[in-house]
């Protein structure tokens, strides 16, 4: 099938699980035979002009402020409603130059600012924009609730929760718009993926779903154990960081509120670990509230405990994972926990929560938590931290439940998925 997916998502190298997805999903798409591009809603002019168009779709533009950000909204905000329907063209491919990725070896469509005027134009009106691409297209998926459509073409939507709606207060979403969106977009889509059994009972219950209309795909990783050579230069390779083997507590993701790094910090300060943490991540919505707040009090010597990396690009997480004592991960919801299947891959032990999909990923390889209790979340990494044993047993039993979610497994569940729309 000629499958085309939305693609701002992909182009994010530094952005959330969804930006994985999406490029995972592609991979998949085509192993399995299928033909896949994608749709960019990237900046650019409103009139063709190759060069541009091509320099669009990889730029990385600045974020404006001010007056000027006021002007970029109400732009936005009139593109939306001045039409709603708009006409992506093919962008001209090997012209810009830098790493290898997939929209070097797949068609690209741009339609300019679909996504943020679309956004736009449902918030004010609840209507989806509908987008014409001059080639043929089987399948529309979207890698998450987006209100666009196109007639005469199938729609997948991939759902991957719905924490906007059970933890509100952890996301910065219009909440009415999202529950609007989403409620839309699995009504009118042909098939709804989903990525963990607990996400798809979200789904049938809040949104009154058929459960029939569902697949749960789960989600595989690309990340790969380090191979015996990176195991000996680990030690070195680690230093950069100021770390050594074995000699860390290593927590992953953005840091925002739904990630429960406040807690975290607390029952690690509590338990008097000699252990840094590591917190590998970007700072995200309410840093300053969540974790600014903890940190504002402490001393100099708590502080000198805590390293804050930053993004990590994916050769050294798989080095930060590998020579961790433990991963600590009490997030207070999960759609899957993709960094908990990673750590599992890397032979990390792995402490997280009782919520959500994260028991349904980790199973018996993990030791739980309630996010909710800081006390809860100390007992746990004084237990890990202070039995080599139960470090092995969870090491031994992560790398065994990691298969579950191969590549293989993934591919077979979408490819079951898929067929349902032929059917």
């Amino acid at each position: 099938m000629q499958i085309l997916i939305d693609g701002d998502y992909a182009r994010d190298r530094h952005g959330t699980g969804i930006s994985t997805y999406a490029r995972t999903l592609a991979k998949a798409l085509t192993a399995l035979g299928h033909d896949v591009s994608w749709l960019s809603g990237a900046a650019a002019g409103d009139k063709r002009e190759p060069l541009a168009d091509a320099a669009a779709i990889v730029d990385q533009p600045q974020p404006v402020r001010g007056p000027r950000a006021w002007a970029q909204t109400a732009g936005r905000m009139m593109g939306g409603l001045s039409s709603g329907s708009v006409s992506a063209r093919k962008v001209l491919s090997g012209v810009t130059v830098g790493a290898p990725s997939e929209f070097d070896a797949q068609p690209v469509h741009l339609a300019p600012e679909l996504y943020v005027r679309a956004h736009y134009r449902h918030m004010l009106t609840r209507q989806f924009t509908e987008v014409k691409v001059n080639v043929p297209v089987d399948v529309l998926h979207l890698t998450a609730p987006l209100p666009i459509q196109m007639k005469g073409v199938k729609r997948v939507v991939t759902i991957h929760d719905l924490i906007p709606i059970r933890l509100p207060y952890t996301t910065p979403d219009n909440k009415s718009e999202f529950i609007a969106r989403a409620r839309a977009c699995a009504r009118e889509s042909d098939l709804i993926i989903t990525v963990s059994q607990a996400s798809k009972k979200d789904i049938v219950e809040l949104l009154d779903v058929d459960p029939d209309k569902v697949a749960v795909t789960y989600q595989s990783s690309d990340l790969v154990p380090l191979s015996a050579d990176e195991v000996t230069r680990l030690p070195n390779d680690l230093s950069r960081f100021g770390l050594l083997p074995g000699q860390y507590l290593l927590c992953v993701g953005a840091q925002e509120p739904k990630k429960n790094v406040r807690r975290l910090i607390e029952a690690y300060l509590e338990v008097g670990s000699p252990m840094p943490l590591v917190l590998a991540g970007p700072r995200g919505w309410m840093w300053e509230q969540e974790v600014g707040t903890v940190l504002a009090p402490l001393s100099d010597k708590a502080r000198a405990k805590l390293k804050f990396t930053g993004y990590i690009d994916r050769n050294d997480l798989r080095r930060l994972y590998a020579g961790a004592c433990a991963f600590l991960y009490p997030s207070l919801y999960e759609g899957f926990g993709l960094p908990a299947l990673e750590a599992m891959i890397s032979g990390c032990p792995v402490v997280t929560s009782n919520v959500s999909a994260l028991p349904e990923v980790c199973g018996e390889a993990a030791v739980y938590v309630d996010p909710f209790d800081r006390n809860s979340i100390r007992a746990a990494i004084e237990q890990v931290s202070g039995d080599p044993a139960l470090r092995n047993r969870l090491v031994d039993a992560g790398r065994s439940r990691a298969k579950v979610f191969s590549l293989e497994t993934y591919l077979t569940a979408l490819n079951g998925a898929y067929s349902r729309l032929t059917n």
